[in-house]
């Protein structure tokens, strides 16, 4: 039985946690250029419910190939991350709140710049134990 702490399922759960944030950075930089737009809602991604979306694997399909010299592809799970609009406070013009926005940008970017230094580490280790091997 594989360990659910396999390099390869580490890898890919740093991958989809680096994809939401992505997604969710979107989100929240539109949130704030729509600042001064009359009635617009925010929107968000709940961050922890779509990893767990995407690690599970009932979220999981094959691309298709539509030209035979294309590569064959893996399993991609975890691309469509569902958003939804963010129940706010009506400040008289609209429901996005600038210092909620930017916390959730600080909060995120913590997350993004987390999730891309384990993956480095992990693949530096990765290097060194290839470079090692071969001696």
């Amino acid at each position: 039985m594989p360990s659910k702490l396999s390099f390869a399922n580490t890898f890919r759960a740093l991958e989809r946690a680096i994809d939401i944030a992505h997604k969710r950075h979107v989100l929240i930089a539109g949130n704030i250029s729509n600042l001064e737009t009359p009635g617009y809602r925010a929107k968000e991604i709940d961050f922890r419910a779509a990893l767990d979306k995407a690690l599970g694997h009932d979220s999981e399909f094959r691309l298709r190939r539509s030209d035979p010299r294309h590569i064959e592809s893996g399993a991609i799970s975890g691309r469509d991350f569902e958003s939804f609009e963010e129940q706010g406070e009506w400040n008289g013009y609209n429901w996005v709140n600038i210092d909620r926005e930017m916390t959730k940008l600080i909060e995120n970017n913590l997350r993004y710049r987390a999730a891309t230094e384990i993956l480095l580490r992990k693949i530096n280790l990765l290097k060194e134990v290839i470079r090692e091997g071969g001696r």
